[in-house]
């Protein structure tokens, strides 16, 4: 057990070593960070020791006791702040004489200098009246006989005079006769810590690792769970269970030690970032109403508290992101979290689930991960169930699984572009799981999507569509689990609901939706979107214009995923548009026999009796390598051309639909069948790129007769011919009469210029 003590307390059984292998001493940094942190700490302090009504615990400190020896382990901090405070009260009321021995119990040993330092101090400042002194008290000792100016250079000493100079500043006026006595009160202690023997508890030397591996500064984390006792200590709503802090320090730091880096003996940052992760949960939930009008209310807060930036503790005090309930809630979470890490016997995928979403949660800082976070907590800390996890039921872990499938494809396919998104979409979260918590599918079944807040109303839709059939029948759930998995579709999938409903019956066909879910999954497999050969787009070109609009171009379509809003504004435009671009799916998912969905594909492209632009896209492969966004632009001008963009505007590369594949043609065409073009193919030529609106996307046929031939369309298939910079007057003769009837006859365009 620990034992209560003051710092006086311990000095009466103990002297107190700081050993070798500590860190410097480093709540007296001269830093933007440490100062705070100072500050308020010694303003606490003042207060606790002016106020006998008060007090303040500062946790606990880890020590091992040789004889009557104590080396610290853990609590080097706090301990040489309450010993500086203690010689400064001491020499401030006149009583620095007679505990100047006790006190000289206490000794540095990391370093020399430290050490030197410490002794001095004690040893030489009886004469020090530092009522007297009205600037700095470390400028004082710099000009003390005994003070080597060395000392500057030790990273310790710089730091206990910074903190001495604190000190000064708050207590000075303070000094009165009775100050000593009410700081060393035993009574109504105001400043206590617990202390724990390490040698009587056998605690393990992982254990002592975990508390020293933290770097030789003071960390954030460590700041903050001081500042975050002395806060609790002062609130008169906060109220925590008596284990809080001893499982902060044990039971919760092995589960930050366990998920840490390969290969790293740091926790602390981890730690930190868990405590701002629920921090800015707890935030946003007092906001009300957010929009993009009052984002910049709260986005700063969310910046900072997302991207693990520095957060002041007068902040999180001023917001309330630690209330009574987020402490009680973060006591409810980190203990499922322990138990779920080394306790619980549940399924692997589960575990690592419920594990990935809680450690990308905290170390990533996008708002995916921070929502997906979010779900989590909310639905643990708002379940009863889970505050004893030894008595969950295996129906219990299914709807945890069930919460965190649902919600996962909610957060997934809906964007987040600005503080406000992520604001909607965690509150939204905290609404629908107190709707859904006892039992998800039912629950969820009976609502409505405007029950649901914020995100994709499909989705929304989706989601209580598949509650619906789930609670109806329960082979619908393995049914929906493969294609809920498939990387493009990314559990969005009710365009395969639409392919297997009973428009009359207004009913689903399970078999019909297994049949076409297998099939898209193929079409829009990693591999089969990846083609060169452009299957997909040139079969469901067969059946119909399936483009898809976007600003002043037209899309194909690309194979991205990196976000929603990629999946929205590409192959989902076909997916749920059920005036036009489904139907043109489902036609090509009927055409195709389940299994040979590439061969069908090939076959349906090989007898197309399509014409127009689509035919040129459909019968030639290589006819979108270069069009890299998937964007056409149609009617611009009033040549007629279709241009293929290398990019998403004209003003970059791009080049002629119907010239391009005339180029393409001409490539694949062997000279000795095409004797009427033999004057032309045997010259050099190359398809010509083009950039502005001020030149011509065409074929480029080099030295004909001694100039620059140029073939493209513009209304009808037409030439043009340059000396160097000056178009001059261009002549048919037999082969090029001959490549403009070639061209009207592979691409189908009527022939006007006969």
């Amino acid at each position: 057990m620990s034992m209560k003590k003051t710092f006086w307390q311990l000095l009466d059984e103990h002297a107190i070593s700081i050993p070798i292998i500590q860190r410097d001493y480093a709540q007296g940094r001269d830093d933007s960070k440490a100062n705070q942190i100072r500050t308020e700490f010694i303003a606490d302090l003042f207060t606790m020791i002016n106020d006998p009504e008060k007090s303040q615990d500062l946790d606990f400190i880890y020590g091992s006791v040789k004889d009557d020896h104590l080396i610290l382990l853990d609590g080097q901090q706090r301990i040489t702040t309450l010993f500086l405070l203690h010689w400064y009260i001491a020499i401030g009321t006149g009583n620095l004489a007679t505990v100047k021995s006790k006190l000289a119990k206490f000794k540095y040993e990391n370093r020399v200098t430290s050490k030197e330092f410490t002794h001095s101090l004690l040893r030489f400042s009886d004469d020090i009246v530092i009522q007297e002194i009205e600037g700095s008290l470390s400028e004082m000792l710099f000009d003390a006989s005994w003070f080597f100016s060395v000392w500057k250079d030790d990273p310790t000493v710089k730091a206990m005079l910074v903190m001495l100079d604190e000190i000064h500043r708050v207590f000075k006026a303070a000094l009165s006769p009775d100050l000593w006595n009410m700081l060393i009160c035993s009574e109504k202690p105001p400043v206590t810590f617990h202390f724990l023997n390490m040698d009587n508890f056998a605690l393990t030397d992982e254990l002592y690792i975990k508390m020293n591996a933290r770097g030789q500064a003071l960390t954030e984390f460590e700041n903050l769970k001081a500042w975050l006792q002395g806060y609790v200590n002062r609130s008169e709503e906060i109220c925590l269970a008596e284990d809080f802090w001893l499982k902060l320090d044990k039971s919760w730091t092995d589960v930050f030690w366990k998920m840490r880096p390969k290969g790293s003996t740091e926790v602390d940052d981890t730690y930190l970032r868990f405590f701002k992760t629920i921090a800015l949960t707890q935030f946003v939930s007092t906001i009300e109403n957010a929009s993009k009008k009052n984002e910049k209310e709260y986005e700063s807060v969310v910046s900072q508290l997302r991207d693990n930036s520095y957060f002041g503790h007068s902040q999180y005090e001023t917001l309330k992101c630690f209330s009574n309930t987020c402490l009680n809630n973060a006591y409810q979470f980190l203990d499922f979290i322990h138990d779920i890490q080394f306790n619980f016997d549940c399924e692997t995928f589960i575990k690592d689930k419920v594990l990935k979403t809680f450690n990308d949660g905290i170390n990533k800082n996008g708002y995916l991960e921070k929502v997906r976070f979010a779900s989590l907590y909310n639905f643990i800390c708002i379940n009863p169930c889970f505050k004893n996890i030894n008595s969950l039921s295996h129906e219990d872990v299914k709807n945890l699984v069930y919460w965190l499938e649902v919600t996962e494809r909610l957060i997934n396919n809906t964007a987040y572009d600005s503080a406000a998104d992520y604001v909607n979409a965690v509150n939204s979260l905290s609404s629908l799981a107190n709707k859904l918590y006892s039992n998800v599918f039912t629950n969820l079944a009976k609502l409505e999507s405007k029950d649901i807040q914020f995100f994709n109303e499909l989705q929304r839709s989706e989601e209580i569509l598949k509650a619906q059939l789930i609670i109806n029948d329960e082979q619908w759930l393995k049914a929906f689990k493969p294609y809920h998995e498939h990387s493009y579709f990314y559990g969005q999938i009710g365009f395969l609901l639409d392919s297997c409903k009973h428009e009359s019956e207004s009913s689903f066909c399970i078999d019909t939706f297994k049949r076409n879910a297998s099939k898209a999954a193929v079409l829009f497999s990693s591999d089969v979107l990846g083609r060169k050969d452009y299957l997909v787009h040139r079969s469901l070109l067969t059946f119909g214009d399936y483009l898809v609009k976007q600003w002043r171009n037209k899309s194909f379509c690309r194979n991205v995923q990196s976000n929603a809003r990629d999946r929205n504004e590409n192959w989902r435009s076909v997916f749920n548009d059920k005036s036009h671009r489904q139907k043109l799916l489902f036609q090509l998912l009927n055409a195709l026999d389940e299994g040979h969905e590439i061969i069908g594909m090939e076959h349906l492209i090989a007898n197309s009796k399509v014409i127009g632009w689509r035919k040129c896209i459909i019968d030639e492969p290589e006819m979108l390598n270069e069009c890299s966004k998937m964007c056409a632009r149609f009617g611009y001008g009033e040549s007629g051309e279709i241009y293929l963009l290398c990019g998403q505007k004209m003003s970059g590369y791009h080049y002629g639909l119907y010239s391009y594949y005339v180029f393409l043609k001409l490539k694949r065409l062997v000279k000795e069948n095409a004797p009427e073009l033999s004057s032309l193919l045997k010259l050099d030529y190359e398809y010509h790129w083009v950039y502005s609106d001020n030149d011509v996307p065409s074929v480029h046929f080099k030295n004909w007769k001694g100039l620059d031939l140029y073939f493209c369309f513009n209304k009808t298939f037409t030439y043009e011919l340059w000396q160097d910079d000056k178009e001059v007057t261009f002549e048919d003769d037999a082969s090029t009469k001959a490549l403009s009837k070639f061209a009207y006859e592979i691409t189908g365009l009527k022939e006007v210029s006969e």
